[in-house]
């Protein structure tokens, strides 16, 4: 394990915890996962070291989770300065996940896949899409919104950094030209604006909150949204802790 780097903090049990970049523990409640998907189909896109994958599963859900086939495979520009090798790159990719698997004796299945091709024809439909702090990583996040939407039964729970800031437009801010790895970082009218365009029927925005390292660095501002394919709000969402009052934020400017 300790050989490994870890995007997320996993309990293994037996007091046994991988050493993640991020503990989302104290923000779950942030995300409005339903406390119960017994019968469920999940989809995790961008399921890094599995994090969410396995507690969605705990949750009773059957859950398929996506990453990229290579390290290459991201949007990377022509500043991104690479920290690993492509080796090394496969190994963060897969590797983490494997581990967690086995060791939590998990039947989650996993699927390599771009975000952008994913479609009905490869991969299928999932009654709750889940896609956390992936849209920044895009360089057409709105065209990864109509793949989510497209595979979306009921209801996804989207998560992305916002600026902690509000604006009176749908605009975006563009930080492409700093490192190459990360694009875009929609206002949250901006954000609501995006999933409109995807055709969802409705949508609610769930919070919004900063997103902190493990070893307690400032970490990005995050805002949720929860939207659906039904003509009517899935009840099911109803079914939710609600976000933790010392976490959550609404800045205002």
């Amino acid at each position: 394990m300790e050989s490994f780097r870890w995007y997320h903090t996993i309990d293994l049990g037996g007091g046994v915890e991988t050493p993640g970049d991020y503990d989302h523990r104290p923000y779950l409640s942030c995300y409005g996962l339903p406390r119960d998907l017994s019968q469920k189909t999940v989809l995790d896109i961008g399921a890094s070291s599995g994090f969410f994958s396995f507690e969605m599963e705990r949750r009773g859900a059957q859950v398929t989770a996506t990453d990229l086939p290579t390290w290459t495979a991201p949007d990377f520009g022509r500043l991104y300065q690479p920290d690993m090798t492509p080796e090394q790159g496969l190994r963060y990719l897969h590797d983490p996940f494997q581990l967690a698997h086995k060791t939590l004796g998990s039947r989650v299945k996993r699927q390599l896949i771009n975000i952008y091709d994913i479609s009905p024809q490869t991969i299928g439909t999932f009654d709750l899409v889940f896609c956390g702090s992936v849209l920044p990583h895009l360089t057409d996040p709105v065209r990864a919104l109509w793949r989510i939407q497209s595979v979306t039964k009921e209801a996804a729970i989207i998560a992305t950094g916002i600026p902690p800031l509000k604006s009176s437009r749908p605009v975006a801010l563009f930080i492409g030209h700093y490192s190459g790895d990360t694009w875009w970082i929609p206002s949250r009218e901006a954000f609501e604006a995006m999933v409109k365009s995807a055709g969802f029927k409705g949508w609610e925005w769930f919070s919004e909150f900063r997103l902190n390292y493990r070893n307690g660095q400032e970490g990005s501002y995050h805002g949720v949204i929860r939207a659906w394919n039904t003509l009517e709000r899935p009840r099911w969402l109803d079914d939710v802790d609600p976000p933790a009052e010392e976490l959550t934020v609404r800045a205002e400017f």
